[in-house]
């Protein structure tokens, strides 16, 4: 699922993982990338793929904490 209002440049992402650190802050109250709502996932050499779960709500927290530009709200 990728959401409506989320724009994403996998070819930005540096994969720090600070969306996902935001999103599972907000929505599970832990700092636990891999309980965030949001998945970023190495793929060959420094390139990351960036996906969403199902539970994703198009918040926006992730894009607005997107550092590098990987992600920008529409």
């Amino acid at each position: 699922m990728k959401p409506e209002n989320i724009a994403i440049d996998e070819a930005k992402c540096v994969g720090c993982l600070r969306c996902g650190l935001v999103c599972s802050h907000f929505y599970t109250d832990t700092y636990n990338p891999l309980k965030a709502w949001i998945a970023v996932e190495p793929t060959l050499g420094y390139e990351y793929r960036i996906g969403f779960t199902e539970d994703c709500t198009s918040c926006g927290l992730c894009a607005e904490n997107c550092a590098f530009g990987a992600l920008k709200l529409t």
